[in-house]
């Protein structure tokens, strides 16, 4: 087995409540997605997770298992009966290298 980390931030449609963008958030954690980095939340459109796969499978393969995880948690958030449409999302899956927040004040010229 080989260790990926991956990834996801997404956009919502503008007319998507609040209680029904942290239903989504709720389903992705639900399946293994984090939303805290080094104990710091992350953006409140943004989750990640270390996933495993075979020797055979590509980072083509991890890439299309996340959109499937990301396609059933909207599905179950519509299933329950609230309005979500998922307007676009950005999946990245690395295969090795380091990973964590960007340390110091992202902002400021200093850094």
């Amino acid at each position: 087995m080989r260790k990926f980390v991956c990834s996801m931030t997404y956009e919502t449609h503008p007319e998507v409540t609040e209680a029904d963008r942290k239903w989504l958030r709720a389903e992705l954690v639900g399946r293994r997605w984090l939303e805290h980095v080094e104990g710091k939340k992350l953006p409140s459109n943004a989750v990640f997770m270390v996933r495993s796969a075979g020797d055979e499978e590509t980072t083509d393969d991890v890439h299309e298992a996340c959109t499937r995880e990301l396609r059933a948690a909207a599905q179950a958030v519509r299933k329950s009966g609230r309005a979500l449409t998922v307007t676009r999302a950005w999946i990245h899956v690395s295969g090795g290298g380091t990973y964590g927040p960007v340390a110091g004040d992202v902002a400021s010229p200093e850094g």
